[in-house]
């Protein structure tokens, strides 16, 4: 028994510590194709291109493809390998990095802490979604790359277009903002009719099952039976209500999600006691203070028929509103699409984990 903790031990600390040693991509060039997926002659044209954009503005523009991400999530990965070949000036953390993996068909645009204020988050992910993924749904893989290192030159060099690209992302993004408030508002009433009915037609049923059971025409156990049917009936009433008012609350801004987490089991919990609450002082005050009549009950006396009739409402109701790559990546330094002459190295920039990703 020892023996097997001891190993299990030993085991346990080897795959941590691989974990922590482990070596993330060496860049030697600007463009290193380690996945292989560029023309020699491609890949030259586009090393060329960000080789002088880094000469006029000392800003390095990098492009990396690997086979795989090794079951890393994308955004660790890209940061990770940024930080470590240290991309961009020292001073000026002006780097960025192109992260393609052909296995996973993810890919990201890292940025530096310097360049977080003008490539956001936003503009890398529609370069990403408008620029590069129609290419890569095409197989066009450099394509989409050439076309995403053309944006980013030209919105570095030319601050007017940048400036431009965003308004046309805000223009964009209010269109879609008001498609949502058409669809929210068309579903938020259909869901306000819906649940005020469902409340409306549970409470109406409820209470007829109140007087019986306050008069004796049903015993307690087929009573109960059916006030349970018809609470899971209001409870989906609420369900439909609680959607509405959420969504509202979020729409604004307020985390809706940590209140559903710690209070959902309370809410459902306080529905059902006022729906049972409710019922049973409407119907006392209805035959007591308005018919006078003398309460009476019985605990065996039932009433088939009435079990058979709340299971079919409710089903009537809602019909009506009805392989990777094992391969270390420290082998990438010597891989053979990268060129052999080329004394590319980072700056000494740093990155903050700014910048989006994709996948197609």
């Amino acid at each position: 028994m020892i023996k097997k903790i001891v190993f299990l031990l030993f085991v346990c600390f080897t795959v941590v510590g691989s974990a922590q040693d482990y070596e993330y991509p060496v860049i030697k060039d600007i463009v290193t194709d380690n996945a292989g997926i560029f023309e020699t002659e491609a890949a030259q044209a586009l090393r060329n291109k960000l080789t002088n954009f880094e000469t006029e503005t000392t800003t390095q523009l990098v492009v990396l493809t690997v086979n795989s991400l090794n079951g890393q999530n994308i955004e660790d990965f890209a940061n990770k390998t940024f930080n470590q070949n240290k991309l961009g000036q020292a001073k000026e953390d002006n780097g960025i990095l192109i992260l393609f993996s052909s296995f996973d068909r993810e890919v990201r645009i890292e940025v530096g802490y310097g360049l977080e204020p003008y490539i956001t988050d936003i503009v890398a992910k529609r370069i990403i979604e408008d620029t590069m993924i129609p290419e890569f749904k095409e197989g066009a893989y450099f394509t989409g790359i050439d076309k995403a290192t053309d944006q980013l030159i030209n919105f570095i060099k030319n601050p007017g277009a940048l400036k431009k690209f965003k308004e046309l992302i805000k223009e964009r993004d209010r269109k879609q903002e008001r498609i949502g408030n058409i669809l929210l508002l068309t579903f938020g009433f259909f869901f306000l009719i819906t649940g005020c009915f469902v409340i409306y037609i549970s409470g109406k049923k409820g209470f007829k099952i109140f007087k019986k059971f306050f008069t004796a025409e049903i015993g307690l156990i087929f009573f109960t039976i059916n006030i349970l049917v018809y609470t899971v009936y209001f409870c989906f009433g609420v369900v439909l209500l609680a959607i509405i008012i959420l969504t509202c609350f979020k729409k604004y801004g307020y985390q809706v999600e940590p209140f559903i987490e710690t209070n959902s089991i309370l809410i459902f919990c306080v529905s059902i006691v006022l729906f049972i609450a409710t019922l049973t002082v409407i119907t006392i005050k209805d035959l007591v203070v308005k018919n006078k009549t003398k309460l009476s009950f019985s605990l065996f006396k039932s009433d088939y028929d009435s079990v058979i009739k709340a299971i079919k409402s409710i089903g009537s109701s809602n019909g009506r509103s009805g392989g990777s790559s094992s391969s270390s990546y420290s082998s990438y330094s010597s891989s053979g699409f990268s060129s052999s002459s080329s004394s590319f190295s980072g700056g000494g920039g740093s990155s903050g984990g700014g910048g989006a990703s994709g996948s197609w």
